[in-house]
């Protein structure tokens, strides 16, 4: 699965450098904090990864996005015990839209699986809604739930550098 993954990723980021001469098409990177709420956080308490994703431009306000990284679930001190939980690594494959309200302005969706490794061992159905605010051509920060099919999820923020 971890094969799968690396080479999604390889052919996003290969085909995005070919085409960054085309106005259509931009690629980010981005550092995700996230903030484990529901089931999640009986076991983890915050996310920290970091994400690529591939934007393609259908006009002027909206486009279409795929997205994955890595996101790493810190775990949390076992209640009564000195034992804590394992941290866990989670793989997002996200494909979905964002569209510009205004002109700094944008909200987006996503929904894919996330593929949770370590004791977890889960592939989640996950989606993704935020607002976001393009603080300026090359750096935008946008506040966003990530929610994982009964499994909680998590309240975060992912900022991101256009290359």
């Amino acid at each position: 699965m971890r094969k799968l993954v690396t080479g999604i990723i390889f052919i996003v980021v290969s085909q995005s450098v070919s085409a960054q001469n085309e106005s259509k098409v931009k690629f980010n990177v981005g550092a995700e904090l996230g903030l484990a709420t529901g089931n999640l956080s009986d076991a983890y308490s915050i996310g920290i990864g970091a994400t690529a994703q591939l934007e393609y431009a259908m006009d002027e306000k909206s486009r279409i996005t795929v997205n994955s990284g890595i996101i790493q679930y810190i775990g949390k001190k076992i209640s009564g015990t000195a034992l804590k939980n394992q941290s866990n690594a989670v793989i997002p494959v996200l494909a979905g839209v964002k569209y510009d309200f205004a002109s700094n302005f944008y909200g987006s969706a996503q929904l894919g699986v996330s593929l949770f490794t370590g004791k977890v061992g889960a592939t989640k159905f996950t989606y993704v809604p935020g607002l976001g605010f393009r603080i300026n051509e090359k750096l935008d920060a946008l506040l966003k739930y990530t929610g994982y099919s009964d499994f909680g999820g998590a309240f975060g923020v992912r900022v991101a550098y256009s290359l």
